[in-house]
């Protein structure tokens, strides 16, 4: 292969098509997208609202059904760096995008949790209020992050598959009752984070590190491993093509027209 025609290939990789403009807009989405997601989601769980574990799930998982909705067609609303990364290794996000799209999740994260301070009492929150911490061993609390990221993964990975592009009504919704399900599964262990972003922005603000690594690492291996099996197990060959309206990813929300027709980046 002559090495013009790598270098192009590589190039493709990293930098995508191209578009900053169109990758400044997704950048800008994700960012306020887990603003959306720190602020309602965390604000739902302060004194006095949400009093059971089980409220609390099912307000993180309508925030997650809002912020789907509102910024599906623009950036496919991942707002978590795992869910990121999973994209890269299923060949839908170029690196330089995915860098964009990591570093506008955690700057929403921080903003988001900074501006639910500011605007609720001091008297609704304790010091380390929505800060997510593991109430089991290390090890078992690695193993829940990790195989939920990777349900929540899978799950992003059917949406996107084009074998399914005629299943994309409601898809809002499945996100959301999916983190409930997973959330009301697993937050009593460890808070059911499976989202980086969301345990970093909360940590920031409360200066509370404890296991924090966890919250990293753990995530972004179950959406890695859910996206290389998907890619490599459960993906059949299609014709590619360099249209990009094309992307299976591209799934206009609510919608049953195919992506010729409808173009819409969880």
């Amino acid at each position: 292969m002559p090495n013009c025609e790598v270098q192009t290939k590589l190039n493709k990789i990293i930098y995508g098509e191209g578009d900053i403009w169109q990758t400044f807009i997704a950048g800008i989405a994700e960012l306020v997208g887990t603003a959306l997601l720190i602020l309602l989601g965390c604000g739902g769980c302060a004194d006095g609202m949400a009093s059971t574990e089980l409220q609390k799930t099912l307000v993180f998982g309508l925030t997650v059904m809002i912020v789907v909705q509102c910024f599906g067609h623009i950036s496919h609303a991942h707002v978590n760096p795992a869910i990121t990364v999973g994209s890269v290794i299923l060949g839908k996000k170029p690196i330089a995008e995915a860098m964009v799209f990591i570093i506008a999740q955690n700057l929403g994260a921080i903003l988001g949790y900074g501006l639910l301070k500011m605007m609720i009492p001091s008297s609704s929150f304790g010091v380390n209020f929505c800060v997510t911490n593991i109430k089991v061993s290390s090890s078992q609390g690695f193993m829940i992050e990790t195989i939920s990221t990777m349900i929540l993964m899978t799950l992003a990975c059917a949406v996107w598959d084009e074998r399914n592009k005629l299943n994309t009504d409601s898809t809002a919704l499945k996100f959301g009752l999916a983190v409930t399900c997973l959330a009301t599964v697993f937050g009593p262990y460890t808070g059911c984070s499976m989202n980086p972003a969301r345990s970093f922005g909360p940590a920031v603000w409360s200066n509370n590190w404890s296991q924090h690594w966890i919250y990293w690492i753990a995530p972004i291996i179950g959406a890695a491993l859910a996206s290389f099996i998907y890619r490599f197990i459960f993906n059949r060959k299609t014709t590619t093509t360099d249209d990009k309206s094309l992307s299976p990813e591209a799934v206009a929300l609510n919608s049953f027209s195919t992506y010729g027709v409808e173009k819409s980046e969880a």
